[in-house]
């Protein structure tokens, strides 16, 4: 697999999780995100819903937001926020595959 399409593989995993996150635990099953929706707008997030996305962004891609990070820019929408994580250069939760 190309470095490309494995980066387009990474971001689209990330989206996803983000998406699903949004659609399951803020909005409800019966709304559907496109990675591109304007999450900020007011039609979508409130600021508690803002809160509980960065908080499991935060716990789901291990990273600590600082907060000169909580801008538009990184928040706008799902594909924004995967950009966000993957420019911290941290990885997403793995399951282990330690034997003990």
């Amino acid at each position: 697999m190309a470095p490309d399409s494995a980066a387009n593989d990474a971001a689209r995993e990330i989206e996803a999780r983000i998406i699903g996150f949004i659609e399951n635990e803020l909005l409800g099953s019966d709304t559907t995100v496109d990675r591109n929706d304007d999450l900020l707008s007011g039609d979508l997030l409130d600021s508690i819903g803002v809160l509980r996305l960065s908080v499991y962004v935060e716990e789901e891609f291990q990273l600590k937001i600082q907060p000169a990070d909580y801008v538009i820019e990184n928040f706008q929408n799902a594909a924004v926020i995967a950009d966000f994580v993957r420019r911290t250069g941290l990885k997403a939760k793995q399951p282990t595959t330690e034997s003990g």
